[in-house]
């Protein structure tokens, strides 16, 4: 009946794991899921809900708000990431056509509206480019520390708007945390996002190892890392 029944519980547990949107490639990894020392986690859609929102925004300099809205909604409009998503219901406006664009993985986006290149992205954008002063820093700070996620729109000559988004944490996303803990599993956080963001998300949810602005390779050497650490 041993022989019967193991592979039985393998596919049972296949399946309703399944049915709760969790895909597992294969028994065996269900079957070493009872030797987990450590778990990475993401944060947008993992930790959090992944449905954020424009909680606030401003023109920052001389642009005229109409205008900035617009070249704002043209480039996000082109992106699938949930924050640009988030951008283009709370703006509710329509920009013209973005010509030229481009993804910059991990950054944000750029293209040319209206013949005038454009980028929207990321605090780590931004400082790349030279556009970060103090004034702008301390804004971005403030945001940053309530764990919301900030988007800029900038030129080649300087920021134009910064979008402030927030996402709230999945109700059931403590309580997992909490559960992995008591099973004596540790859980990391590694996110694209600001640090000082992550660091607020991750407060939330119980996490107490927090890792921000990683690009896609830095996320992959973040786990290579992990896997040295706890003996993978």
């Amino acid at each position: 009946s041993l022989v019967i029944s193991t592979p039985v519980t393998v596919v049972s547990g296949l399946a309703a794991g399944a049915r709760r949107g969790i895909l597992i490639k294969g028994g065996t990894y269900l079957e070493d899921a009872r030797l987990l020392k450590a778990v990475a986690l993401d944060k947008t859609g993992t930790i959090t809900e992944g449905k954020p929102k424009l909680v606030k925004w401003q023109v920052w300099g001389a642009g005229e708000e109409a205008a900035v809205q617009q070249m704002a909604a043209s480039l996000a409009a082109r992106s699938d990431h949930p924050v640009s998503k988030a951008i283009v219901q709370g703006l509710d406006v329509k920009g013209p056509e973005a010509e030229s664009f481009k993804a910059l993985p991990g950054r944000g986006v750029e293209g040319m509206v209206n013949g005038v290149r454009l980028m929207l992205g990321n605090h780590r954008l931004i400082h790349e480019q030279g556009l970060c002063g103090p004034e702008l820093e301390a804004e971005l700070v403030i945001h940053e520390k309530q764990g919301r996620t900030v988007t800029l729109l900038a030129d080649d000559s300087g920021v134009l708007a910064l979008f402030a988004v927030a996402d709230t944490i999945r109700e059931t996303s403590k309580q997992a945390i909490v559960d992995l803990k008591a099973l004596g599993v540790t859980s990391v956080m590694l996110t694209g996002d600001n640090t000082a963001t992550a660091k607020a998300i991750a407060a939330q949810a119980g996490i107490d190892d927090a890792r921000g602005d990683l690009l896609p390779e830095a996320k992959l050497d973040a786990i290579k890392e992990m896997q040295k650490r706890y003996g993978a």
